[in-house]
């Protein structure tokens, strides 16, 4: 099984709802969610559940 431009024409096509003034990593930094995680904690509580 092989992957051509073609298999992904619909995807690249322009959406008339996509505001393309703003540069892509400023878009996605929009959808961005900031998640703090105490990492030395969670493993604490994986190893009390096992």
């Amino acid at each position: 099984m092989s992957l051509t431009t073609d298999d992904f024409a619909e995807f690249m096509a322009g959406d008339p709802e996509d505001e393309e003034t703003v540069p892509l990593g400023d878009a996605l930094d929009e959808l961005a969610v900031d998640v703090e995680v105490d990492a030395v904690e969670e493993v604490r509580d994986v190893r009390e559940r096992i």
